[in-house]
């Protein structure tokens, strides 16, 4: 019986470390190809929008006239 136990802690320890090991592995081959991939700010300035609006300003309110055209 004591040695059904200390093979069970053994085999408890040795798992941890497996599973510790591989998510290790993931995590680092993970985040490499992650910083790659962002995309970066050229001299603290936000990218355009993508449809070339450079202002600021929102777009255009629709009119209630068009709203109700469409039901």
């Amino acid at each position: 019986m004591k040695e059904n136990i200390i093979l069970f802690i053994i085999g408890v320890l040795v798992g941890a470390v497996i599973s510790t090991g591989a998510f290790y592995v993931y995590t680092t081959t993970n985040n490499s190809n992650n910083s790659n991939n962002q995309t970066q700010m050229n001299g603290g300035t936000p990218p355009e929008m993508p449809s070339g609006q450079t202002n600021g300003q929102p777009p255009e309110k629709p009119s209630d006239n068009s709203a109700q055209n469409s039901n």
